[in-house]
């Protein structure tokens, strides 16, 4: 029996001829490409460059749309964010537009206890602490009363009810009829005021 070397081929060229096989020279693979190169001429490359570039397009159009989508989302939310703001807002003016009137009299009863000493005495022990109270809550709510005696008379903060002859206080609030408020900044009345003139 003889020894067959470890490097030689256990199938050549010779069993495969018998099978009925094609030689290796002939590699379907290498048919296969041969024939697609064959099969594409210009015109094709021309097609998928072209289908290539409808693709491209098609994919900036889809980004153009996502990022148009996401801006107009984070647009609302902005505005969702700011519409809930000015509600809460809007519902504490409310709030404190009704209780204006009975803040304006308490300041017309501390003024008129100032006048006689035994009422000064109770108010200040009672229902002058009430009062203080009620303005610090209110104060950190955002409510701001506005001092309009003696300041330069202003027409966005002011609403003058009469002009007196003053020639010291001339262009100046000379008395406080009405107190004017801020809510968070904003004036939610504006005080009504003497002015001299």
């Amino acid at each position: 029996m003889s020894k067959k070397n470890v490097n030689e081929p256990i199938v050549n060229d010779e069993l495969l001829e018998n099978a009925g096989a094609e030689p290796e020279g002939n590699n379907l693979a290498d048919e296969v490409e041969q024939e697609l190169e064959d099969h594409l001429d210009e015109g094709a490359v021309a097609d998928t460059d072209n289908m290539i570039g409808q693709l491209e397009a098609q994919i900036a159009e889809k980004d153009d749309r996502h990022l148009r989508l996401y801006a107009e989302f984070e647009n609302y939310k902005r505005r969702s964010q700011r519409e809930k703001l000015d509600l809460m807002e809007t519902a504490g003016r409310k709030t404190m537009m009704a209780l204006l009137p009975a803040l304006d009299d308490f300041d017309r009863a501390a003024k008129q206890a100032e006048s006689d000493e035994a009422t000064k005495k109770v108010w200040d022990s009672g229902v002058g602490l009430i009062v203080k109270k009620l303005y610090a809550s209110l104060g950190a709510q955002g409510l701001k009363p506005m001092t309009s005696t003696g300041e330069t008379f202003d027409a966005d903060l002011h609403e003058a009810i009469t002009e007196i002859p003053n020639p010291e206080m001339a262009g100046k609030v000379v008395d406080t009829v009405e107190t004017g408020y801020f809510l968070n900044g904003k004036i939610i009345r504006h005080a009504k005021v003497v002015v001299g003139k």
